[in-house]
């Protein structure tokens, strides 16, 4: 089985030794306990570790306590605009610290022929860290699971392939993980409409993540989609737009917000300049 390189298993983004790896994932699990369970899906940001590792554990370990072990995990991601086509790695398995994740070839080879789409394989691939950072995380949790990992554009598509996802796991114990980042603030973004300092800070918590937030909680996917694409309030509105759609088919009716913060949390004495924001959801 050929495995992707762990490409971002560099220093800033995640622990390539699986000592650190697991001991950096105890620490945001004991730092961050939870409680409840979910049995469908989640949200997670992809930034380095250091600044948003601990949200992604919070929704892994809240839905690993809820459901035993799963038989498949579907990943949603990808940095796309609409139009694009999905793109999905067919064969092989995700590399990580931990040993390799292997891909659900059968129902990749199902969603090549459903849906046009952009093949990548272990040694043809675009670097993309919205999927990749989650795969130690997955594998920490539930060593035996396969998955399936898909870059969805921020489009109508989102939503079907939400719903196809869904339908294609009757029969077997799965779950669904969309990937996103909140508001991208700065001038080196390309965004700060409000300056910067404490109230361009409020204001992208408050006034725009929030409202992206809360139409994932309510399980609005269309309507967080176009939100993200008017205010910049999401890098992959159409990874988190599948993950939704696949939890409300399966029969979520509402998502959990386990925790909220932005990677100036990392050092709140400095004056606000520049900055992420992140989630962590159940559904």
């Amino acid at each position: 089985m050929k495995e992707r390189p762990a490409v971002f298993g560099q220093q800033g983004w995640y622990p390539d030794n699986p000592k650190r790896c697991r001991e950096a994932l105890q620490a945001f699990a004991g730092a961050n306990p939870d409680t409840g369970s979910a049995a469908h899906g989640g949200i997670v940001p992809h930034a380095g570790w250091f600044f948003s590792g601990a949200l992604a554990t919070k929704t892994f370990a809240t839905l690993a306590k809820g459901v035993p072990e799963p038989d498949l995990v579907w990943i949603f991601g990808g940095h796309m605009l609409p139009g694009d086509s999905p793109v999905c790695m067919t064969e092989g398995a995700w590399a990580t610290p931990f040993g390799p994740v292997p891909v659900q070839a059968d129902l990749a080879a199902r969603f090549q022929a459903e849906f046009p789409c952009v093949i990548e394989t272990p040694e043809r691939f675009q670097p993309d860290n919205t999927i990749e950072l989650q795969m130690p995380i997955l594998k920490h949790f539930w060593p035996d699971t396969r998955v399936l990992a898909l870059q969805v554009p921020p489009d109508e598509m989102a939503e079907t392939i939400g719903v196809w996802a869904a339908t294609q796991s009757e029969g077997l114990r799965a779950l669904a993980i969309g990937s996103t980042d909140l508001t991208h603030y700065g001038s080196n973004y390309g965004f700060s409409p409000k300056g910067t300092g404490k109230d361009a800070l409020r204001w992208a918590q408050e006034e725009n993540d929030r409202p992206f937030v809360e139409r994932l909680l309510a399980m609005d996917g269309p309507g967080a989609i176009e939100h993200a694409r008017r205010n910049q309030s999401a890098c992959c509105p159409g990874a988190a737009a599948a993950a939704l759609a696949f939890a409300k088919q399966q029969g979520a009716k509402a998502g959990r917000l386990l925790a909220q913060n932005t990677s100036h949390d990392k050092d709140p004495s400095q004056n606000p300049q520049s900055w992420v924001g992140y989630a962590s959801i159940v559904y």
